[in-house]
């Protein structure tokens, strides 16, 4: 199942990477949420957004993230490898961004989201600003994620 995990996830990730439109925003929320198990949670403590850091219980809560998250930002570009680690899948990127109100372009740099399945559905995802650390948090190394690259 856990190839099957990640092909559906890559799904999603591509449809986040192609979206700029307020409506692509909400398709892609509504996407993403396919994959959302009713009772997932979403942490973000990590991060150094302050508005959006935090841990969102719920389907409905971890979907008014992304609207926030989303709604911020005027581009949203990133990179992105996915690594199989069993029941998570753990996404490396590098991601740059330009704020809808200012313009500033920000480099995020290189973190990492860290997704738990069961029986195919989300039931936790976890943001690290650390590449190495949300490997880790899987049992991998750095040469093990790019074993088969």
């Amino acid at each position: 199942m856990s190839q099957e995990n990640v092909e559906r996830l890559r799904e999603i990730v591509e449809a986040f990477r192609a979206g700029t439109s307020e409506s692509d925003r909400e398709a892609m929320i509504t996407k993403i949420a396919e994959l959302y198990d009713p009772d997932m949670e979403l942490d973000t403590s990590e991060g150094p957004v302050l508005d959006v850091s935090g841990v969102y219980r719920g389907a409905g809560a971890a979907k008014q993230f992304w609207r926030e998250w989303l709604a911020a930002w005027e581009t949203n570009q990133f990179e992105y490898e996915l690594v199989d680690a069993g029941d998570r899948i753990v996404q490396l990127f590098d991601m740059r961004m330009r704020g809808r109100s200012t313009g500033i372009e920000m480099p995020f740099g290189k973190v990492a989201w860290v997704y738990t399945f069961r029986d195919g559905l989300i039931v936790h995802m976890k943001l690290y600003m650390s590449q190495a650390e949300a490997l880790e948090a899987v049992g991998l190394s750095e040469q093990d994620a790019h074993a088969d690259s």
